[in-house]
């Protein structure tokens, strides 16, 4: 263990009122400290195909005991030491074994929050209306992430002189939908300009926006974004804490003469006496 020792100055932790001249007025002191260690990373893992083990049937581990042997490693796993894992409810995303990638499947809630408002997205080239409830300002054919097809379109569902505007966003047009509770597809917005929230934290420091509620429901984990596979350490990727990059845009500028220049002057050439009038003497021969 080392002792590092630093001096703080105490000027900015004084007080300087002419009641309490000289006292400490600070009752915490902020020490960054640069914390290092000199343990090598294992690396970035390589995902391998899941293969579930078969009941009753036991891994053949002899491959892997000679390599770890001759690397001078022992584990407990070596001597028939094993280890039951107890299955409880109280981490569901714990890997044990035997579980099948859809006990991992995990149904979508309703997400809702403050954002900034879209209400460009929803207007149309109607000069005198510019936000039409009803109206599709856009609209494909499409599906869910469970394949299931759908319209999805984006408009305005109704508008209080912008007191409030509700819209929806690659929402399902076929579906009656007059609150946030019944959107079922796309994100649902409500905007009141009357109202307005203060962002700060930002590089253009403070500013007010309309008040906008957003609302959709999430799809959870589910086959599209939940995948189940074996993580397995290779020997050269020890060490190597990310995915090599490659550059394959590469632009070179070799200036105003060309490297093939002299080949394409000599596949021009098919015997000595054009060699030698090339260029009215271009090359010099020596006889």
């Amino acid at each position: 263990m080392n002792i590092i020792k630093r001096k703080i100055a105490l000027d900015n932790y004084t007080s300087r009122e002419q009641s309490n001249w000289g006292k400490m007025t600070a009752t915490t002191f902020n020490i960054n400290i640069f914390i290092t260690q000199d343990a090598d990373d294992m690396g970035i893992s390589t995902e391998m195909p899941f293969i579930a083990k078969v009941p009753g049937q036991t891994a053949d581990y002899t491959k892997l005991n000679i390599k770890l042997a001759l690397s001078g490693y022992t584990f407990e796993y070596m001597n028939g030491t094993t280890t039951s894992i107890l299955e409880s409810g109280a981490y569901p995303n714990t890997r044990y074994p035997g579980k099948t990638v859809d006990m991992y499947y995990i149904n979508g809630i309703p997400v809702t929050g403050l954002t900034e408002d879209r209400l460009d997205v929803v207007t149309s080239y109607d000069a005198t209306m510019k936000y039409k409830p009803g109206f599709d300002v856009s609209k494909e054919a499409t599906t869910d992430y469970q394949g299931n097809p759908y319209n999805a379109g984006t408009r305005v569902i109704t508008n209080t002189a912008l007191n409030p505007i509700t819209y929806f966003i690659d929402g399902d047009t076929s579906l009656p939908i007059k609150t946030k509770l019944d959107t079922k597809r796309g994100v649902y917005f409500s905007t009141s300009t009357a109202t307005t929230r203060t962002v700060t934290g930002t590089i253009f420091g403070e500013y007010e926006i309309p008040y906008t509620e957003m609302y959709y429901n999430s799809e959870g984990f589910n086959e599209t974004n939940v995948h189940l596979s074996a993580e397995t350490k290779e020997e050269y990727l020890f060490g190597i804490t990310s995915s090599p990059t490659v550059f394959n845009d590469l632009f070179i500028d070799r200036g105003r003469a060309t490297v093939i220049q002299s080949h394409m002057q000599l596949g021009e050439i098919r015997n000595m006496a054009e060699l030698i009038n090339y260029g009215n003497g271009f090359y010099k021969i020596r006889r």
